[in-house]
């Protein structure tokens, strides 16, 4: 549900055009935290859990924990001054102040994630579709939730009113992402009526998309409604997002997501209990809220390992 231009004076030169916070190569001026892109409060550390912090396997107390990050505003965005900000580093933050382990994060591609945690190159990433095929191979802490939805110019006459209105045209997506089943399973209803497939553009994350979309190599983008709200309020009226209704009973047009470690590992289930202490000290629905995503919150019986039951195709 998420190629970087080559040149990094052309990818600069493009994201001060647009002025996206979610851009690759930040715009925000160095001295000026875009309240926008950045909360004006950061919430003091949760109190360590002496008892859940007992309960974190052995391997990951005495190390720093690699999370694999790809920009994915507002959950993930990297700054032009090197940090990386968002709502999945400052609930990382309290995770590890809970758990009294070490999180560091680290942007890797999004379909590098899955491999990364295999291999043990990274330990945790966030957020990603927590889906029955994928939990075969990795192990999730459900903690959110979201749905599709197409980005587009908003002077631009393209603007779809349903799923079948994106039938034989240009949308980026994220190269790896759960929204390249939703166009597959789109282009089975466009060829049921007659209509061509949906041109899918690959990206390896979705400023890349964004760029291709305002450069109009594409006509819109398919990402989850909080990445793509994200970068059209933050857009100076560039861009608007739609909700297409019909494409919502697509195979991963809507998602639980969760925190992704590697499989049988038992740090998921000790993420899973850190994160209902966070539901119930209130902090996990300040943080939602401070990031704009109070729609995105789940229940605290969402919250859970390998919660979901949902297929990525099916």
């Amino acid at each position: 549900m998420r190629n970087r231009p080559h040149v990094a004076a052309c990818a600069l030169l493009a994201c001060l055009t647009l002025g996206l916070s979610a851009c690759s190569v930040d715009d925000t001026p160095e001295d000026g935290k875009d309240s926008k892109s950045r909360p004006a409060v950061t919430l003091a550390p949760e109190p360590k859990d002496s008892a859940l912090a007992a309960e974190v396997p052995q391997a990951y107390t005495k190390k720093t924990l690699i999370m694999g990050v790809s920009e994915y505003a507002p959950y993930v965005t990297f700054e032009s001054d090197g940090k990386i900000t968002g709502l999945v580093p400052e609930l990382a933050a309290q995770l590890s102040s809970l758990l009294d382990i070490k999180i560091k994060m680290e942007r890797t591609n999004f379909d590098a994630v899955i491999p990364g945690l295999k291999s043990g190159r990274i330990d945790l990433s966030a957020p990603s579709g927590d889906f029955t095929e994928r939990q075969k191979e990795v192990d999730f802490a459900d903690f959110a939730q979201s749905s599709v939805t197409m980005m587009v110019l908003k002077d631009d006459s393209f603007r779809p009113k349903n799923g079948l209105g994106v039938c034989g045209h240009k949308v980026g997506v994220e190269k790896g992402a759960g929204t390249q089943n939703v166009l597959a399973a789109q282009n089975k209803r466009c060829a049921a009526k007659g209509k061509p497939s949906v041109d899918v553009k690959l990206y390896t994350d979705l400023p890349a998309a964004s760029l291709a979309l305002q450069s109009q190599r594409v006509e819109a983008v398919a990402a989850p409604s909080a990445s793509n709200t994200s970068v059209s309020q933050n857009s100076h009226d560039r861009f608007e997002t739609l909700e297409l209704k019909d494409m919502l009973d697509l195979p991963a047009a809507t998602a639980i997501y969760g925190i992704q470690a590697k499989k049988d590992s038992g740090l998921a289930p000790v993420i899973v209990k850190g994160l209902r202490k966070l539901y119930e000290s209130g902090t996990y629905a300040k943080l939602f809220g401070q990031w704009g995503l109070p729609l995105s919150t789940v229940t605290r019986d969402q919250i859970a390992l390998n919660g979901s039951k949902q297929s990525q195709t099916q």
